[in-house]
């Protein structure tokens, strides 16, 4: 199975730090790793005010080369301590996939991809698994009927670690929520229309509006490709605007605020989040034993 490699960053508007991060330190890690990677900003226009947050203004993805082990991998992909201003915030996880999906516009170029919808969850304990087999088996393959959906991929997490107040520490993986989705099109337009009509399922409805759902979510377009990023000029110069009077499922209005929302947009909530996941269920009582690793 293959594995990626993922740094969320914010340097606190320094951009000096994120100039030397995006000329310098990725090249070296992308040199040192033999592989390839792509940085991407999280969009202005906060389309997803009602959901958590996923905390980063910067997203890095590396791709790791299959069978190559990825023990202390980590601690050689995160940029020096010393080279962050004191407010810098980094969170760096390896993630194994586990369920992928091509949609038919699909040519193998990784540079047809200009948006990233990146959505961490955890199911509660007691439905973990009808969940995953419906959002694998029917969710998921179900968003392919967006032409504008190239790819997409369903991680589970390795191993993960973060950056506050000046120090790096490692985090138990356990703590997290345990998957990603990994949404990829070729434009920025989100595909309100799949949204809505898969949002409103009554499976959907039952998972997060009984609180059997714990989940993050955060848009991001690709501004930079390593080691050949100048073969994917084409991808800020041709990147259309986004549409910001659309409204997304919740229904609420877009607006150039990227504000945290109700139930906020940190890793440390995540966290918060997760240890509560296996009580909440739709009586408020708990649902199962806590979570363990399958």
């Amino acid at each position: 199975m293959s594995s990626i490699a993922c740094v969320w960053t914010d340097f606190d508007d320094d951009s000096k730090t994120s100039q030397w991060y995006e000329d310098a330190h990725i090249p070296a890690i992308v040199g040192k790793l033999g592989t390839m990677a792509k940085n991407a900003e999280k969009a202005e226009d906060n389309m997803f005010k009602e959901i958590a947050g996923i905390h980063g203004t910067f997203m890095t993805v590396y791709d790791l080369p299959d069978g190559k082990s990825t023990v202390g991998l980590e601690a050689q992909i995160r940029p020096a301590a010393d080279k962050l201003p004191e407010a810098a915030r980094v969170n760096s996880r390896i993630y194994t996939e586990f369920a992928s999906w091509l949609g038919k516009d699909w040519r193998g170029d990784e540079r047809d991809i200009q948006m990233w919808i990146i959505v961490r969850w955890q199911p509660v304990e007691s439905v973990h698994d009808q969940f995953v087999e419906w959002f694998t088996e029917e969710f998921a393959p179900g968003m392919l009927e967006s032409p504008e959906l190239l790819r997409t991929r369903i991680f589970k997490v390795d191993n993960t670690s973060s950056f506050k107040n000046q120090v790096y520490q490692e985090k138990d993986s356990k703590s997290v929520f345990q998957y990603m989705t990994f949404w990829e099109f070729d434009c920025d337009d989100l595909p309100w229309e799949i949204l809505v009509y898969l949002g409103s399922s009554e499976r959907w409805r039952h998972y997060v509006e009984g609180g059997y759902l714990n989940w993050q979510i955060a848009q991001y377009l690709v501004n930079r490709a390593y080691p050949d990023d100048d073969d994917i000029d084409s991808i800020s110069s041709n990147r259309a605007s986004i549409t910001v009077n659309k409204q997304g499922p919740g229904g609420s209005d877009a607006s150039d605020s990227d504000s945290t929302s109700a139930r906020g947009s940190d890793d440390d909530n995540e966290e918060d989040e997760y240890h509560n996941a296996d009580k909440r269920g739709a009586d408020g009582h708990t649902h199962g034993e806590p979570y363990t690793i399958r």
